[in-house]
Formats: structure tokens, C-alpha cells, sequence
């Protein structure tokens, strides 16, 4: 069943672990809908497309407690002077990509069956810029393990 999530008011996508292990990385999977950081935009599947943000991906893997994970929280970016990170970039993926691989974690996460992971939108995800934001999108979630 595919995970939704949108783009403000805390409207992350929640999914459980189904296998215990090292968490290696994920594989998200466009299966329709899209997100939208403002209404002159054209959606995305996984960021905002307002031209100051490049190529710059949006969507963020968290644990229950909003700590991100992937991508690596060391490679989040801040947009332009604010001091808030909550985009990365991945060369090979842009705001159409029908899927998003995330690079390994150097470290595999160590992960019980049923934990509960989410899937968020970087803005809504860090409660920054969110108030024109809008839609939704769901995705497939497959995971790797070490």
C-alpha cells in the first residue's frame, strides 16, 4: 500500500518496518499525486521547483522522533540565508524522477520489524515556508539492508 504524505500541517507519511536489521538505504517509488511549495509552481514529485532551489530535493526519511536519517542529516542543505536545512541534492534525480534511490548509509541503521519510519515534505518536515505549500503524494517505500 503505498505511504502518503503532503506538503504542510505536519502531514508526514508514516510506515512501519517490516523486517528487523541493518538499514542500508531506501527506494521510493512515485505512485501518483504530488507535492507543491507554492501555488505559481508546477508540482513535484519530490521537491519544490521554485527556481532558487535548483535541483534540490525535498523528501525526507525520518524516524517516530523527526530525526532525519536519510538522506544523511549532514548532507542537508539550507536554502539561500536561512539557517534551517531541509533539502539535499542527488545529481541523477530531479522534481520528476519516478523514483528516488537514496545513497547508502555509511553506517547501516539498526532497525527492529514495526518500527515506525516517516516520510516527509522538507518544509513541512521543519515547519519553514509551509503556508502556501499544498497537495499530496504517494509513493512506494522498498528498503535495503546490510
Amino acid at each position: 500500500e503505498p505511504v502518503c504524505f503532503g506538503a504542510k500541517d505536519n502531514q508526514y507519511g508514516a510506515f512501519k518496518i517490516t523486517k528487523s536489521g541493518k538499514l542500508k538505504t531506501m527506494k521510493l517509488i512515485h505512485k501518483s499525486g504530488s507535492v507543491r511549495c507554492n501555488n505559481s509552481t508546477i508540482s513535484s514529485e519530490w521537491d519544490c521547483t521554485w527556481p532558487t532551489y535548483g535541483e534540490n530535493l525535498m523528501t525526507i526519511i525520518t524516524d517516530a522522533d523527526k530525526k532525519a536519517f536519510l538522506p544523511n542529516s549532514e548532507n542537508l542543505l539550507a536554502h539561500r540565508r536561512e539557517k534551517v536545512k531541509y533539502s539535499y541534492s542527488l545529481p541523477e534525480y530531479r522534481h520528476n524522477s519516478t523514483e528516488l534511490v537514496f545513497p547508502n548509509l555509511v553506517n547501516p541503521l539498526s532497525v527492529s520489524s514495526n518500527k515506525e519510519m516517516q516520510e516527509w515534505y522538507g518544509q513541512d518536515w521543519r515547519n519553514c515556508k509551509e503556508e502556501d505549500n499544498s497537495d499530496k503524494t504517494y509513493v512506494d517505500v522498498y528498503t535495503w539492508y546490510a
